[in-house]
């Protein structure tokens, strides 16, 4: 037998690295409602009795691959951790109840067929390695060009567009679809712009029809710590009596660019003794920020209550992932009323992930008819018209 070849822990961390997919498929298998979101794949945790899928997730791309977390699940002893979390290695040990970290190596040595290894396979395990360590920083180098590229182009969409808002289709359709009226405000919010004739481009994943052509567009700028990095339309037309609504497109509200942790910083609230506020990065300690998914719930925030800070996510999967300063302690999710099981899950991971930074989660949802606050503030105007009449 040829003698057991010595590695290091991260020797073998970057083998199991070089074969992810694989190490994934045996030890956290998939299971129904199992999906990919942002690059982290989701699947039932295999360490304990999970019955579905959204707590548990695998970083399966960049400097993080191979670290899984568990919001459901509390951390190990000594932890300063917020849930159970781990690296690749960690992984296999939760697959299979394995605590010592030998177990663990003497497992990933046998999945990597370690145990007796001529000096020839040793060679080429080697070569695959550190081909598959290029490869993986490669395409990492490619995916920053992509992202930047198409970061320049939103924001170029954006700058095209004009910054006086009244007058325009986006001044329309806010009051008179969504019941938000930006000149009780003072002023429009700067991330939002108007673009007259705005590209959009659709392709029906099951036919492949394509609809393209250009359209009115209330266009907003998508930042994460002060870098534009995206950029959300949303197409409109006139109803056939001549009011701006949402375009009858396949999906009316794009974005484009990769806005995973970023958000659109829709209001700044009011600063001390109702002067000029700061800036996100440079917020007053315990600050309190409100996030919503969409810009018309967070117009709505606004409205109601001009001297909050208010954040939109643009999706409900990102709501848990924007990026906050050290200053925010306190968040309030205003959150849609879904009744189905992934928005549910989804909702759950993001109060979770916050609290996991240190903040003190509140959690806002519709009750007064309607899916979300937009809705309910257009039902409140409605009653107050009626009342009036």
């Amino acid at each position: 037998m040829t003698p057991r070849q010595t590695y290091g822990v991260e020797q073998i961390k970057d083998m199991l690295l070089a074969r992810l997919h694989d190490v994934v498929a045996q030890y956290a298998p998939p299971a129904e409602g199992s999906h990919t979101d942002f690059g982290k794949y989701f699947t039932l945790n295999p360490g304990r009795a999970d019955r579905r899928v959204g707590s548990f997730c695998i970083t399966m791309s960049g400097p993080e691959a191979g670290r899984w977390v568990d919001f459901a699940m509390g951390p190990r002893a000594g932890s300063r951790a917020q849930c159970a979390c781990g690296d690749v290695l960690d992984l296999i040990g939760l697959s299979l109840g394995l605590s010592d970290p030998r177990d663990q190596l003497r497992e990933a040595r046998t999945f990597l067929g370690l145990e007796t290894e001529s000096p020839d396979v040793r060679r080429q395990r080697e070569r695959a390695v550190a081909e598959a360590k290029a490869r993986r920083e490669a395409q990492a180098k490619v995916e920053d060009e992509r992202k930047a590229k198409r970061a320049g182009i939103a924001q170029r969409i954006w700058l095209e567009a004009t910054p006086t808002l009244r007058g325009t289709p986006v001044d329309h359709y806010l009051r008179d679809a969504r019941g938000i009226d930006l000149a009780r405000l003072g002023r429009a919010p700067g991330v939002i712009r108007f673009h007259p004739a705005c590209y959009y481009s659709h392709t029906d994943q099951d036919t492949g029809e394509v609809t393209e052509g250009k359209f009115p567009a209330m266009v907003a700028a998508i930042n994460r710590r002060h870098e534009f990095v995206a950029v959300h339309r949303t197409y409109l037309a006139t109803d056939d009596q001549g009011r701006w609504q949402k375009a009858d497109l396949p999906v009316s509200k794009k974005v484009l660019g990769d806005y995973a942790g970023a958000s659109i910083n829709i209001w700044r609230g009011q600063g001390p003794r109702g002067g000029k506020p700061a800036s996100l990065p440079n917020c007053p300690p315990d600050s309190h920020v409100f996030i919503t998914e969409g810009i018309e719930d967070a117009l709505s925030v606004v409205t109601l209550h001009p001297q909050l800070r208010v954040l939109a996510a643009v999706s409900l999967s990102n709501i848990g992932y924007v990026d906050l300063p050290p200053n925010v302690t306190r968040v309030t999710l205003v959150a849609d009323l879904d009744d189905n099981d992934t928005a549910r899950h989804a909702l759950d991971m993001a109060i979770a992930r916050h609290r996991k930074a240190g903040r003190a989660v509140h959690l806002f949802q519709n009750v007064w008819g309607g899916k979300d606050l937009n809705d309910a503030l257009r039902l409140a105007q409605q009653h107050r018209s009626e009342g009036a009449a």
